[in-house]
């Protein structure tokens, strides 16, 4: 088994006196708290900053180590400790914010003068999603989302005649043989069938321990809490439901579409399961190389990018790979899905990933470097952490709207077959849209009800997929027709209400992407301008200063669904794996 690549990551287990960091941090609360002047006030809120720079990134690198090998000794040692610390450090910025929050007005207003209004929106958050009384269930949480990620980080799956992982195994559902799409899709499903009661009980534990988390905060239900959490400060679930509704009726129709023209295109009736990451006959683009060959490419590409339109990607991504922060060929005892995390103390980010040799491999990079660039950016451009870190639906624009920008350059990945690579794109995210909701839709319904059974939930699913997806086939493979497939969506388990973040996102970044066909350098500096800003804006201030469409507005939903829509059929048109070409 090839180790996980040599770093300046912290190693599992690296020493870190994470009581001197609560001292610290507890010392900068208190002169907060007796704070006489503007000025005294803000170097407190700086220095209880600079001691949560060091906590996150223990704590984040701690988290990645663990990851990287989820059967190493030492990482889940590690990751217990981190675990079992999470409620100190709530604790440790509850203390600070209940400071911030008991300060006189003209303290305050000076405080939103230096950083900006939306951060002391953020951290009002924050303080109503923690008291000490939950620190047990906190811990018990983290346990729980550790225990689901080992149990799939360690999943194996006999496949033509090989244990493989289950990233691995997923990347044959683009074979352009149906056998081993369907062969592969009955494996991994499979495997999840095979462990769907631990699957069950885990996410039960997850619902139950949340519940008690909300009910001994004296919320209506997690719900109320987990937008709390998301910190999400100008919009709540009823903007959220509206715009469902907009995905339904706008881009579920389309996408119907898209799928029926697969299906043509394949020589079908319809599509199973197992034919919907295929758009056409032959083999779907795949990248010409290994990881460190896209590596190469990728260095090439990002270099051109910075200097046809002044960013500064093609910098970070060499140091990036200079100081070994960058982890993306799978492995065995590999940790599942991709991630960007940022090392405040160290002002770099690290890139995790599972190449599997598809074409979701260079979107996944992309994706993940839009993340790293955006931190990157603002780490250079604003004071603290929480102005830097964005709420996620933020944050998910910087990276899918870098998938799209990097379009021009995927001809280093795919060679002649980058304009199909191009078409397929923008349908798969086109077809995300709704399956995003449907994952949304589900969360919301299961902590309204957090009694349910297992049944009730496998019910649940089976709904709302019939509502946003419903071209989908299960056929005979098994869990998925069982209404279980939710199941194989890390977010649920480990990242309670993420997921329609996505979504928000994806209209962002579907509008950027048809800028960048118009007016490329307009779209780089808007593209720019976002990653700067980072998080010291509300989201919906965030998109409307870029000169973009509020997504909650159901005429943007169209918009959005219509141009991108004839995008594709442009593209089409192209030659660009048109399905009936």
């Amino acid at each position: 088994m090839p180790p996980a690549p040599a770093s300046i990551l912290p190693a599992a287990g690296a020493p870190f006196d994470l009581d001197e960091s609560l001292r610290l941090a507890q010392q900068a609360s208190e002169r907060l708290s007796s704070s006489a002047s503007p000025e005294e006030a803000i170097q407190a809120v700086l220095d209880w900053d600079g001691a949560m720079a060091a906590q996150q990134t223990w704590s984040a690198s701690q988290s990645i180590r663990f990851r990287q090998d989820t059967s190493d000794g030492m990482a889940r040692e590690a990751k217990a400790r981190l675990d079992e610390a999470a409620a100190a450090l709530a604790e440790t910025r509850r203390v600070f914010l209940a400071a911030l929050d008991a300060l006189e007005a003209p303290l305050t207003e000076a405080l939103a003068g230096r950083f900006g209004g939306a951060v002391l929106e953020r951290w009002s958050c924050e303080l109503r999603s923690f008291d000490p009384i939950i620190g047990d269930e906190l811990a018990e949480e983290q346990r729980l989302q550790s225990e689901a990620m080992a149990l799939t980080g360690g999943a194996r799956v006999e496949f033509q005649g090989e244990l493989k992982t289950l990233p691995a195994v997923a990347a044959f559902l683009t074979s352009p043989d149906r056998a081993i799409r369907r062969a592969a899709a009955e494996a991994r499903w499979g495997w999840c069938a095979e462990h769907r009661e631990v699957l069950d009980r885990q996410f039960d534990d997850l619902v139950r321990v949340r519940h008690d988390i909300s009910s001994k905060l004296g919320r209506g239900s997690f719900t109320e809490l987990a937008y709390d959490r998301m910190r999400r400060t100008d919009y709540g679930p009823d903007d959220v439901a509206l715009f469902r509704s907009a995905i339904e009726e706008h881009v579920v129709p389309l996408v119907e579409e898209i799928r029926s023209r697969q299906a043509e295109a394949l020589g079908l009736d319809g599509l199973s399961i197992f034919d919907e990451g295929v758009h056409g006959p032959g083999e779907s683009p795949t990248p010409g190389g290994d990881a460190p060959w896209m590596e190469d490419r990728a260095t090439e590409m990002f270099r051109d990018v910075d200097r046809t339109a002044g960013t500064r990607l093609g910098e970070l991504f060499e140091r990036m790979r200079a100081d070994g922060l960058l982890d993306l060929a799978a492995r065995e005892g590999k940790g599942a899905g991709g991630f960007c995390s940022f090392l405040p103390s160290l002002g770099v980010p690290f890139i995790f990933a599972n190449f599997n040799g598809t074409a979701g491999d260079a979107r996944v990079f992309t994706h993940e470097m839009g993340h790293a660039y955006q931190g990157f950016s603002s780490h250079g451009a604003l004071e603290l952490g929480d102005q830097r870190r964005c709420t996620s639906e933020t944050a998910e624009i910087h990276s899918m709207s870098l998938e799209f920008l990097s379009w021009p350059w995927m001809e280093l990945f795919f060679g002649d077959a980058a304009p199909r690579f191009r078409a397929e794109h923008l349908a798969q995210q086109m077809a995300f849209l709704p399956y995003g909701c449907a994952i949304d839709h589900f969360q919301h319904r299961v902590y309204d009800q957090p009694e349910a059974s297992a049944l009730d939930r496998h019910a649940m699913w089976a709904e709302v997929e019939r509502r946003y997806l419903p071209w989908r086939d299960w056929g005979t493979v098994p869990h998925g027709k069982d209404g279980a497939a939710w199941q194989a969506q890390l977010h649920v388990y480990q990242y309670p209400f993420y997921y329609i973040d996505y979504v928000l996102a994806e209209l962002v970044a579907l509008q950027l992407m048809e800028l960048s066909l118009r007016d490329p350098d307009e779209a780089w500096s808007a593209y720019q301008r976002l990653c700067e800003t980072g998080g010291s804006k509300s989201f919906r201030s965030l998109v409307k200063d870029a000169g973009l469409g509020d997504p909650f507005d159901p005429e943007v939903v169209r918009a959005v669904a219509e141009r991108s829509s004839a995008v594709l059929k442009e593209l089409w048109s192209e030659g660009a794996g048109h399905p009936t070409g």
